[in-house]
């Protein structure tokens, strides 16, 4: 079950958003770090945690919810 609130969850956010999700958290065999993100999506290692601040907190609220 906390695996389909999270799967639910996960879809409420925009697809960048997802996707430093899954490279930060839910890669186990290969986390991104924020400065390779940042290069991926040409924006600042600073932006990238920004933006996963905010998805981490969209999360937990619509998991909590």
């Amino acid at each position: 079950q906390a695996a389909n609130r999270l799967t639910d969850a996960m879809q409420g956010l925009d697809e960048r958003s997802q996707d430093i999700i899954r490279a930060r958290w839910l890669d186990e065999d290969n986390k991104s770090t924020l400065q390779e993100l940042a290069d991926r999506y040409g924006v600042s290692a600073e932006r990238v945690r920004q933006l996963e601040k905010n998805a981490m907190k969209k999360l937990r609220a619509a998991i909590e919810a």
